[in-house]
């Protein structure tokens, strides 16, 4: 298993928080949306906050220790979530079924849009196939979970029936987590063309920048294990041949983000670019940053200055 983790991040962290000891401690205010953080000792500190200008249309960064948010961009606003799903995907899959059911690949998953290299036959362990789906976000893999293990809790053969009460089921949780402005139609996110229309006119998901977040704190929280590849720029997975194959994360800046926990990518068109992240601030102090409605290239650029504002912060 190969990974790309530069320790100067570590030491570059390290360095911020001590020098925050010999800080006072900064205040949180809220006002409205946008929350902002003030230095005790006085106005002449600035908000690393506020010179920060991003392409996302929403963002939204939690300090998941202490609840309070760090800052919002028209956070509540709703937008298409994309292939952001995923993390919903996962963490319903695994509070169903053990990581280590063996699950067969079938034609209607491979129809999916996208090619990861998957082939009808094969039987990937679950949790080499929710790894997979999470780093190269692979909409066959999503499908594949969805159908089989639905399908595996109701004890069908109807795919499609088990596919469509695991996705009732993703909203059920969303549900019980509050995410109250989140709705998902698919197990990928990905765009729904009704009646057969092209381009497709109905988002797979939608959510908020704020929900997107919480979203991924209450998975990390409950199943912080399966999120452990996404934090890498590539690994090997073994395939359901017994194969071992190298899997890319669709994440580009795995490399420039410090002590990076978990991290989901998505984008179409109808969402643009999203990205939601987890790192740690230090000493197990995890920060949640999720940007919705940016560009393909601008979601890491986004999500790189409010880590390191977040950070400048403290």
């Amino acid at each position: 298993m190969r990974v790309r983790y530069p320790e100067y991040f570590f030491w570059a962290a390290i360095v911020l928080l001590l020098f925050s000891f010999v800080r006072e401690q900064p205040t949180i205010a809220l006002n409205g949306e946008a929350a902002t953080a003030t230095a005790a000792r006085g106005p002449s500190l600035s908000n690393p906050f506020e010179e920060i200008a991003l392409e996302a249309k929403s963002a939204y960064v939690l300090d998941t220790k202490t609840g309070v948010t760090l800052f919002a961009k028209e956070a509540t606003t709703t937008n298409a979530l994309a292939s952001v799903t995923k993390v919903m995907t996962a963490s319903v899959t695994l509070s169903l079924v053990p990581d280590t059911t063996l699950i067969p690949i079938e034609l209607e998953a491979i129809r999916e849009e996208g090619d990861s290299g998957l082939k009808v036959g094969d039987r990937w362990l679950l949790r080499d196939l929710v790894a997979l789906m999470l780093v190269e976000s692979s909409n066959d893999a999503a499908r594949a979970i969805s159908s089989i293990v639905g399908s595996y809790a109701l004890g069908t053969e109807d795919r499609e029936k088990g596919r469509a009460w695991f996705i009732s089921q993703m909203n059920e949780r969303a549900n019980e987590w509050g995410l109250r402005n989140t709705v998902f139609r698919s197990e990928s996110g990905l765009d729904i063309s009704v009646s057969g229309e092209e381009p497709p006119s109905l988002a797979g998901a939608v959510s908020t920048a704020e929900d997107a977040a919480r979203l991924m704190a209450y998975a990390l929280e409950n199943y912080p294990s399966v999120f452990t590849a996404t934090k890498w720029s590539e690994f090997l997975v073994e395939n359901g041949a017994g194969e071992l194959r190298n899997a890319r994360n669709t994440n580009k800046g795995t490399d420039r983000l410090p002590l990076l926990i978990a991290s989901k990518t998505g984008f179409t068109d109808m969402a643009g670019g999203n990205l939601v992240i987890a790192f740690d601030a230090g000493f197990d102090h995890p920060i949640v940053v999720a940007v919705l409605g940016s560009t393909a290239e601008g979601r890491f650029s986004d999500v790189e200055k409010l880590v390191w504002a977040t950070l400048g912060s403290f």
